[in-house]
């Protein structure tokens, strides 16, 4: 809204309204070709009712204790670390369960590994005995060695086994005591074994048979006992393992199961806590935005909460006030424009309005020859189509004091020729100050212009303006224009007068020149044809092939013309408007251009009349204009300037192939070519100039007009772009708003 505010404020800011026009009761209307200006627009009755635009507030700046522990991002933090304390507890319980059940299942093996220690050892030691039981049957003291070693040996091992496993077990425990009786047990039938091996080496069977006989029933019974308690105490301590493995494993499982469902409902309970405080100021954010995206200015949401979300819903609101308090702006502001839009194309209208009726009495006056019916005609064409109560031409007299009423529109306009009307150059008179000063002067208010002349004939005027009718320096008179309507003129109507009053005076001049020299142009036919055929012509195309067409009648062989650009003292370029050759090899085409310090001519040659009947006699051309002429195939020449006053327009240049003088009637007519084409060639460009200038308000116009039909940003660009493309023949343009 506010990028649409800054573009309406640049798109109209160019467009300054006309004043205000007060309405005369008793005195005549304008003509109607004028047309009325809009009334001012009035205040729209269906306005948007919205609440007032409140002051932003803002939150407290202490916020008391309890109040300030609302606060999302506490609360959040809180939620977070309530689950991992509870997660940690979990994990911690679990732990502890596991590390039971691994020093239960710990306890379980090396008990195991006690009793496969100590029933090895007793294997052990019953196949020594059986060694020893064969090799005496055998009576073979190498046969006894042979079976009783690999059995001492095999016993030995499984007596360190015992050891390793009796190391894991405290001194002071039942079971470290019967594993030391085995073991003991075992190291004295291992030297019993050592001493029947070498009582049997010595071939005392008689003894070792003996010896068997009360060492063996001992020692077994001995080892049976203690492989026993062993078995007994293991068993023991086996199911002390398992039952504290079993209740590892339930802890474990009822840890999980209860644990985790309090974990389950602390979640759900903090996102229940989360939705509430979180998700639902967030959904009644989400519907207020959409509502005032719609269009619902009115639109607030209740401030209930002093935390982040309090404080949103507060940027919230102050946010909607200041885009009503906008949008309250911006229709006053958009309301505002449209007026001064209205007024602006009133006065576009207006002026091409102006500029069509200018060009009509152009158009109407170029073909008058006749200086009082040109007057006459001139006069009325302005005061209809301009609308104007009243206008009226004064000519200056020969002495120079005097302006001369010539012509005047209505019955006070006959009157005042009837009577002679005259004012004098001077500052006692509107008309004598523009006749002084060679400049227009406006009253908007009559009443208040210290040297306006109050005629009792024109009791209705409210504002006068009066032009000088100028011929380059000099002046030829005044044309006054007076208006009902205060503040009637503005500059613009100085611009499209002045231009129509260039026009007009020019066309006296012509009317004037012609009828002074009516004798001598019926005499020199070439010239009174010229003279004709130029002051018809309306375009410099015509302009060209009438001077074409007298040059052709004098005997010359070719021309050219040529005018400066921009017309002024210097000019910068140099443009051939025709040239003629009777061979038709012209040297120049038409509409070549080149800038002036690149011509082979110098500028005050181009402004001098003058003729040479041989270019291959000395002169006062330099050698680079002569051999410029030389390469053209030109052998003689002149050369005929055109100005206004002291302002230069351009040349013409008349020439023939062969040397000779020109004849008497040639250089009368290129004498009077001087001032004729001049006038031409200048009334020409005036009429241009004109005709660009209406075209220009007739598009300016137009474009205003599809521009004030709607109020879409992107479709008022678009048509600006393409009017003023098709206005320059441009194949596109774009748009570049500046951003604030």
């Amino acid at each position: 809204m506010e990028q649409m505010k800054r573009s309406l404020e640049e798109l109209f800011s160019d467009f300054t309204p006309p004043p205000p026009e007060s309405e005369e009761v008793s005195a005549p209307r304008r003509d109607a070709a004028i047309p009325p200006k809009p009334p001012p627009t009035p205040p729209a009755t269906e306005k948007v009712s919205l609440p007032p635009y409140r002051e932003q507030v803002s939150l407290p700046q202490h916020i008391p204790l309890i109040a300030a522990q609302r606060n999302i991002r506490v609360q959040l933090i809180g939620n977070a670390l309530i689950t991992l304390a509870l997660i940690l507890w979990i994990g911690l319980l679990v732990g502890s369960a596991v590390v039971h059940l691994n020093n239960a299942m710990l306890a379980l093996e090396r008990d195991t590994r006690l009793v496969n220690a100590a029933l090895a050892a007793s294997k052990a030691i019953s196949e020594l005995f059986s060694a020893i039981g064969y090799g005496t049957i055998s009576r073979d003291a190498d046969v006894f060695a042979q079976k009783v070693s690999p059995a001492r040996e095999e016993m030995r091992e499984t007596q360190n086994r015992l050891i390793e496993a009796a190391a894991l077990v405290p001194v002071k425990d039942p079971l470290w005591s019967e594993l030391s009786r085995l073991r003991a047990s075992a190291a004295d039938v291992d030297s019993y074994a050592i001493f029947l091996t070498d009582q049997a080496q010595k071939g005392l069977w008689d003894a070792v048979e003996a010896m068997q006989v009360s060492i063996i029933p001992y020692y077994s019974a001995e080892i049976t006992e203690a492989i026993n308690q062993i078995e007994q105490l293991t068993r023991q301590r086996q199911e002390a393992a398992l039952a504290e493995a079993d209740t590892a494993r339930k802890m474990m499982r009822d840890v999980s199961i209860s644990w985790g469902i309090v974990l389950v409902l602390v979640l759900l309970g903090i996102n229940l806590v989360t939705q509430q405080s979180i998700a639902e100021p967030l959904e009644q954010l989400e519907k207020a935005t959409s509502r005032l995206a719609a269009g619902r200015l009115e639109e607030r949401v209740p401030v209930t909460r002093t935390d982040e979300f309090g404080r949103l819903a507060l940027a919230f609101n102050q946010m909607a006030d200041r885009l009503q308090a906008l949008y309250n702006e911006l229709e006053d502001r958009v309301a505002e424009r449209t007026r001064a839009l209205q007024e602006a194309n009133y006065a576009l209208q207006r002026r091409a309005i102006q500029l069509e009726a200018s060009a009509e009495v152009s158009r109407a006056i170029i073909s008058v020859f006749n200086v009082d019916e040109l007057l006459r005609k001139a006069v009325h064409l302005i005061r209809d189509r301009f609308g104007f109560y009243h206008a009226g031409i004064f000519l200056i007299d020969e002495t120079g004091q005097w302006a001369v009423l010539r012509e005047a529109t209505g019955e006070a306009g006959e009157k005042m020729k009837a009577m002679g009307h005259r004012l004098q150059v001077g500052e006692t008179s509107m008309v004598g100050w523009t006749a002084l000063h060679r400049r227009p002067r406006i009253a908007l208010d009559v009443g208040k212009d210290a040297v306006r002349f109050a005629n009792p004939l024109l009791p209705y005027t409210r504002s006068e303006m009066t032009l000088p009718l100028m011929v380059g320096e000099r002046l030829l008179g005044v044309l006054n224009v007076q208006s009902t309507e205060e503040a009637a003129f503005d500059e613009d109507d100085i611009r499209t007068l002045q231009s129509m009053v260039d026009q007009l005076a020019i066309a006296i001049e012509n009317a004037r020149r012609i009828s002074d020299e009516a004798t001598l142009l019926e005499a020199t036919s070439p010239v009174f044809r010229a003279s004709r055929s130029l002051t018809t012509a309306a375009t410099l195309d015509e302009v060209g092939q009438a001077i074409v067409t007298a040059i052709a009648e004098t005997g010359a062989e070719g021309c050219f013309l040529a005018l400066f650009e921009p017309s002024g003292d210097p000019p910068e370029f140099i443009r051939f408007i025709t040239t003629w050759r009777q061979d038709g090899q012209s040297p120049i085409q038409p509409g070549t251009r080149f800038p002036i310090t690149a011509a082979h001519m110098r500028f005050e040659t181009m402004q001098q009349l003058w003729s040479l009947s041989d270019l291959d006699q000395p002169s006062f051309l330099n050698e680079e204009e002569a051999n410029f002429f030389r390469r053209a195939g030109m052998h003689a020449v002149a050369n005929i300037p055109l100005r206004i006053g002291e302002q230069p327009l351009g040349f013409i240049v008349a020439y023939r192939l062969n040397p000779g003088p020109f004849s008497a009637a040639a250089l009368r007519l290129s004498e009077a070519l001087t001032d004729m084409a001049s006038v031409a060639v200048e009334r020409v460009r005036l009429m241009e100039i004109l005709q660009q200038r209406a075209q220009q308000e007739e598009v300016l116009r137009v474009t205003t007009d599809q521009i004030t039909a709607t109020f879409d940003l992107q479709q008022m660009l678009q048509t600006t772009i393409r009017q003023l493309s098709k206005a320059l023949n441009a194949t596109g343009g774009y748009v570049e708003l500046g951003a604030q």
